[in-house]
C-alpha cells in the first residue's frame, strides 16, 4: 500500500537515547469534537525532525510487526515507513526561490 501525505504533523520521542516519531491523526465525531490518534512512523536514516514537525509525504508505505505479550495474546503494531518527504519549510523555501524579481525598468507601467 502506498502511502502520501500533506501536512502530516510529526511528534518526535526520545527515550534512552533512542529517537522515536509518530503521526498524529484525528478524525471528526458527529458532535463535532475529535477522536485523536497515534501511528509510529519510521524516517529515512540519519532523519532529524523537531517535534511537531508538518511533512508531507511523498513515497512511503504501511508495514507492520505482531508481537505476543505475557499472556501469549498476538497484537499487530502497524506503522509508516516515510521513505522520501517534504517539510513545510522546504517547500516554502522552494516557492520562494521561484519567485522571480523585477527592477522597475523591466515592468510596463500604464503611465
Amino acid at each position: 500500500m502506498n502511502i502520501t501525505s500533506s501536512n502530516t504533523m510529526i511528534f518526535k520521542k526520545e527515550d534512552n537515547g533512542k529517537v522515536h516519531y509518530r503521526a498524529g491523526l484525528s478524525t471528526k465525531k458527529q458532535d463535532g469534537t475529535y477522536d485523536k490518534g497515534y501511528i509510529d512512523v519510521r524516517m529515512p536514516k540519519d532523519t532529524q525532525l523537531e517535534n511537531q514537525t508538518k511533512i508531507n509525504i511523498t513515497k512511503g508505505f504501511l508495514s507492520f510487526y505482531n508481537y505476543k505479550d505475557k499472556e501469549n495474546k498476538q497484537h499487530t503494531i502497524w506503522y509508516i515507513v516515510v521513505q522520501e518527504y517534504t517539510t513545510d519549510k522546504q517547500l516554502e523555501e522552494t516557492q520562494i526561490s521561484k519567485v522571480e524579481t523585477y527592477t522597475t525598468d523591466q515592468l510596463e507601467l500604464p503611465f
